[in-house]
Formats: C-alpha cells, structure tokens, sequence
C-alpha cells in the first residue's frame, strides 16, 4: 500500500475493506479529473490509479485465486 492514503478500517473484512478503497479511491480520481487543472494533476492521478490498480488486483486475487 502507498504512503498516499490508508483507507483500511479494522472493523471490516479485508475484501469489503479493499471494494470500499476501490469505490473511494475511484470517487477521488473522478474529482481529481474534474478540476480545470487537471494536467498538473496528471502524476497524483497516476499515482491513485496505481493504488486502485493494487488493489483490484489483491482483490481478485484472494477471491478467484490465482490470475485468470
């Protein structure tokens, strides 16, 4: 996980916890990309992206196992 941002909540299920940081994350990244300045945005949303990226894929991964 980034030093960016720690959504991890101790009382919730490691999946449910990952799907609320996804949905959170995203909501971010829709805000972010909203801005008129969004160009000198560009690297924090790259990085927001990458977290989401890790996590999705943590996600999957400890639901359907190994990558399809």
């Amino acid at each position: 996980m980034s030093n960016i941002v720690e959504f991890r909540l101790p009382d919730r299920f490691e999946n449910e916890a990952d799907i609320e940081d996804i949905v959170t994350l995203t909501d971010l990244l829709c805000v972010m990309m909203a801005q008129p300045d969004a160009d000198t945005a560009l690297v924090g949303m790259h990085r927001v992206m990458l977290i989401i990226s890790d996590h999705a894929h943590a996600l999957r991964e400890r639901l359907y196992g190994s990558k399809p």
